[in-house]
């Protein structure tokens, strides 16, 4: 199965479900787009290319819905600003984080990118429904 969740949500997932802690979690979350992939501790590489933002995911379940066996992938079209530059690499992954930019400090979920989305100058990065998947 495609992706992860990261080892700090996953910590407060078993202690919600077994301990009854509620989860502190944002009202919105930001989707990363990455040229090498990040893990369930944390890192991967950003793409840099001109013109890109993180994009903003609200938890309304308008943008990822659960599909099944453990699985959630994006119920709506996900599209990112158009590139004026190439940037550092393909788009290979993508993570969850908990900041619109910068250092973040959770990363809730992420997963690979099928095939590899190459930059292209002028050209949105696009998603279509189903295409980004992870799990638990």
């Amino acid at each position: 199965m495609p992706g992860f969740i990261g080892f700090s949500v996953a910590s407060e997932i078993y202690d919600f479900l077994y301990n009854g802690v509620a989860i502190d979690i944002e009202a919105d979350l930001y989707m990363r787009l990455l040229v090498e992939p990040s893990s369930r501790a944390g890192g991967g590489t950003e793409t840099n290319y001109d013109g890109y933002e993180r994009y903003t995911i609200t938890r309304d379940g308008s943008v990822f819905a659960a599909t099944v066996n453990g699985r959630i992938a994006n119920s709506a079209l996900i599209e990112y600003p158009s590139p004026s530059t190439l940037g550092n690499g393909n788009l290979v992954f993508f993570d969850i984080v908990d900041t619109p930019s910068g250092a973040f400090t959770k990363i809730y979920n992420g997963g690979p990118i099928l095939p590899a989305k190459v930059v292209q100058v002028g050209k949105a990065p696009k998603f279509s429904s189903g295409k980004l998947v992870f799990t638990l």
